[in-house]
């Protein structure tokens, strides 16, 4: 049975260990670390706001905020769309996006 280690990067950031005793091989035990790290393990959830775009669960995006340049999968969106009295449409989407951290 082989130890399953997650971090990300430069291992700066450490994962909880995986003990599965059912993963006999290395590829196996590598994608499950994987699915782990995907999955969230080591990222923050951020919502964006944007006007009313087309986006996708499950896509990667590019986000340049004061922090930095950085992708994150999106991992929620909720579209809003109002009409005025005039009929004027306006709308918005909020996007839940998960930051490695």
């Amino acid at each position: 049975m082989p130890d399953i280690i997650c971090q990300r990067g430069e291992a700066t950031h450490p994962a909880h260990d995986i003990i599965e005793p059912l993963l006999a091989t290395v590829g196996a035990c590598l994608s499950r670390g994987r699915a782990e790290l995907d999955d969230g393990a080591l990222s923050d959830s951020i919502q964006l706001t944007t006007a009313l775009t087309d986006v996708r669960l499950g896509k990667t995006v590019r986000v340049d905020d004061p922090l930095g340049i950085w992708q994150g999968k999106i991992v929620g969106v909720s579209h809003t769309v109002q009409v005025d009295d005039e009929g004027n449409i306006s709308g918005e989407t909020q996007i839940k996006v998960t930051r490695p951290t």
